[in-house]
């Protein structure tokens, strides 16, 4: 490292030098100590200024913060660690809503079947909406039934096999649910790290994988 400083200093055209490094795993038990610790002894001696802390170690390791610090996923509102309870008495705000509507209202009967490969068999009658989202859109296709979903206000749950353009819910907790009610498959009610974890994938992956396709309304 002192080598490749030294040889850095002499080139004309490079106007500032910063060290720069990025944790492993400030987001779990493993903390920053030992990754600390080996920059601290490769860069003895280096006066620069240092950018060392992502999301997790801006969030829990103060100590890395340095000259400035270097945030990813927070800047969403969502969690370095993947559990939306590490960062709920942070202030951060979700930055980003994936939300749709109801198009259609079915009602079953015991034993009917729901989606592709009939992963949901009904328990007795019930009413179902289809959601007009699908993983074409960006929502996770192994995403299983039990994922939480938001609908006309209530907490509900996907029912089945996500298709490329549709989805279904459970209408049991919202009876009012019809044809138009809005839909919020993650936001500001429903953490994306939560459909993330039910999901069985990271907040990162939704966050950056919705299709171009989807309409973007920006809010100031």
């Amino acid at each position: 490292l002192h080598a490749v400083w030294l040889k850095a200093q002499q080139i004309s055209n490079i106007a500032s030098l910063t060290l720069m490094s990025h944790f492993a795993t400030a987001d779990g038990p493993q903390g920053v100590e030992a990754q600390m610790a080996t920059i601290k002894t490769a860069a003895a001696g280096i006066t620069a200024p240092r950018c060392l802390a992502n999301s997790a170690a801006t969030l829990w390791h103060p100590e890395t913060h340095c000259s400035w610090v270097r945030p990813g996923i927070v800047l969403y509102g969502a969690s370095p660690s993947g559990q939306s309870q590490d960062i709920a008495d942070s202030g951060l705000q979700p930055t980003m809503t994936l939300s749709s509507e109801i198009i259609g209202v079915q009602t079953l009967k015991q034993n009917d079947q729901v989606g592709y490969g009939w992963r949901y068999r009904a328990e007795g009658a019930q009413r179902i909406g289809v959601v007009a989202c699908g993983y074409a859109d960006g929502y996770p296709r192994h995403a299983q039934t039990g994922t939480p979903v938001w609908v006309d206000g209530v907490l509900t749950r996907t029912l089945g096999t996500v298709s490329m353009d549709m989805l279904a819910v459970d209408l049991t907790p919202c009876p009012h649910a019809n044809i138009g009610a809005e839909v919020e498959l993650w936001g500001r009610r429903l953490p994306v790290d939560d459909v993330a974890a039910a999901a069985g994938t990271l907040g990162y992956e939704l966050l950056t994988a919705l299709a171009a396709r989807v309409p973007i309304v920006t809010e100031a």
